[in-house]
């Protein structure tokens, strides 16, 4: 028989004592058997009388901590059917069970009846005759823990420190949100995921079966899939049925508790993965350094609304067309998805190219305290379909989670275009056909840029150094307006954007800010001409 999920609910408890005692009694005890639902049914509960006294004088500040424990003591003692008070190293615990039943003592779940002395002081029982049972085939694992590949390093997402605020109207409606989130998340009688709560008691309980099953499905599929087709296919609830949220929010919940899954969906798609199941090729760099180009975003980030834009444009650089990636940046995150809660670091997203009839997933990497975001997976697409350069669209469909990749077509076009020969390591100029428009400024060829032929990429370290990448970009693509013995570049903003980012991403805001800082003596502006910019070498 297929296992099925039941609905979580109270046992029936007559609580004794005063009106008020009764209703501490009863609170007290959904608090301590929210807090261990996944606790066989005998289980000891234990929590400090003062945790306890303490969360209610934060629900109730009229009332003092010493009070509830007062009072707790009162309406524990008048129900010592249900709860008992023990205690441990000076501390007073509040024990009871999910049957609610006072715990046994110890000594009562020792087992004596296979300990040496009384086995050896009873005769042997009498030999039964075995009786051969069918054999039970035991769930194997669908890849071993040797067949995981390594897990990348992680980094954990600050987060935001809570702060008391006595005038709610003084908050944005975002404030309020999260306020409101923040309590409900540190409240023990609640559950939640996202945007989904529910008090605890009410929460369906998922079996370790049920989760087996939905890991199996996943894996069976090479996907990752919504919380609703699981809860279809693989429990058997309908979309259609009283309580299919509240079922949403207990497969969530649960499989959020799971160490073996991962949460990659958008607001309004809630996606699971495991760890062996992740359909976006690794990109050519480590996504680690792809955040740490990326860094200079964080300062362009505040105040955007991710999600706000149906569709926006972007304009390839060289770096995004090799890596096969597209920054985090105000633009694109305008029509990116938010964060489904404040700690996600990723999800996965589906791409649509209506021209080429194809769809695959890029993972979007969301911005940390450290790291820049950006979106990666694109590499086959942009290799065969665009070039450095080329004017896409990035169109947010009606359903969560999918995007329409768009570019415009044109005529053929041949011309030398810049590449990176991977095995000499160094630069060249060849032949390229492509079929796309493209922006002027952005296209790398040799009649404009010739100097590139030969160079060799930047090393890591030259390449994390704002001032070195511009320094020798003027030296790449600029003109020396001074002589051989004092050279003097000049360069224009559109070219310098389009060299720098042959290396390493970066803004024509950020180069403009760089070279108008005043911080680098050696970057002047040309006092008559717009984004016009001159480099003199250090002697």
């Amino acid at each position: 028989m297929a296992e099925t999920t039941q609905l979580s609910t109270l046992p029936e408890i007559e609580f004794l004592g005063s009106e008020e005692e009764q209703r501490l009694a009863q609170r007290v005890f959904a608090l301590l058997r929210a807090t261990a639902r996944f606790y066989p049914l005998n289980a000891p509960i234990r929590v400090p009388l003062a945790v306890l006294a303490e969360h209610f004088s934060t629900v109730d500040p009229a009332v003092s901590s010493a009070e509830w424990e007062e009072r707790l003591q009162k309406a524990i003692a008048a129900n010592a059917h249900v709860f008992a008070l023990e205690t441990e190293e000076g501390k007073v615990l509040v024990a009871t069970t999910r049957a609610g039943k006072p715990p046994l003592p110890p000594e009562a779940l020792i087992d004596t009846a296979h300990q040496l002395p009384r086995r050896f002081m009873e005769p042997p029982p009498e030999a039964v005759a075995p009786v051969r049972r069918p054999p039970v085939a035991e769930p194997v694992p669908a890849v071993s823990e040797q067949e995981h590949p390594p897990v990348e390093e992680v980094e954990v997402v600050e987060q935001p420190r809570l702060q008391v605020v006595e005038d709610i109207s003084v908050l944005s409606d975002e404030e309020l949100a999260a306020a409101i989130r923040a309590t409900l998340g540190s409240t023990p009688e609640v559950v939640g995921f996202g945007d989904l709560w529910a008090p605890a008691e009410l929460v369906p309980r998922l079996s370790r079966g049920d989760v087996r099953r939905i890991r199996e499905y996943i894996v069976e599929r090479g996907e990752p899939l919504t919380d609703a087709e699981l809860l279809e296919v693989v429990l058997g609830v309908r979309p259609t049925a009283p309580d299919f949220a509240l079922q949403q929010l207990a497969l969530d919940a649960r499989l959020a508790s799971e160490d073996d899954f991962e949460f990659v969906g958008v607001p309004g798609g809630h996606a699971w993965t495991v760890r062996e199941v992740n359909p976006v090729p690794a990109p050519k760099r480590r996504p680690a350094d792809i955040g740490q180009d990326y860094r200079f975003l964080l300062e362009e980030l505040q105040g955007i609304t991710p999600g706000s834009e149906a569709v926006v444009d972007h304009v390839l650089t060289f770096y995004e067309h090799y890596h096969g990636v597209l920054p985090y940046n105000a633009l694109l995150a305008s029509v990116l998805p938010p964060r489904v809660y404040p700690s996600q670091t990723r999800a996965l997203l589906r791409f649509e190219a209506p021209q080429t009839h194809e769809t695959f997933y890029v993972e979007l990497r969301y911005p940390t305290a450290n790291r820049g975001g950006f979106l990666f997976g694109f590499e086959r697409f942009f290799a065969a379909n665009l070039v450095a350069g080329a004017l896409i669209t990035i169109e947010r469909s009606e359903q969560p989670g999918h995007f329409i990749i768009d570019y415009l077509p044109i005529s053929r076009q041949e011309r030398r275009l810049l590449a990176l020969d991977e095995k000499q390591r160094k630069y060249i100029f060849k032949p390229t056909t492509y079929f796309c428009a493209v922006q002027d400024s952005m296209l790398l060829t040799e009649q404009r840029f010739p100097r590139f032929a030969g160079q060799e990429p930047l090393d890591e370290r030259t390449r994390r150094s704002y001032e070195r990448v511009l320094e020798i970009t003027f030296e790449r693509v600029g003109e020396n307006v001074g002589t051989a013995e004092s050279p003097r570049y000049m360069a224009t903003l559109d070219d310098l954007v389009a060299g720098v980012n042959v290396e390493r991403p970066l803004s024509a805001d950020k180069i403009r800010q760089l070279l108008t800082s005043g911080e680098f003596p050696q970057f002047e502006a040309d006092p008559d001409v717009a984004d016009l910019y001159y480099f003199t070498p250090h002697r």
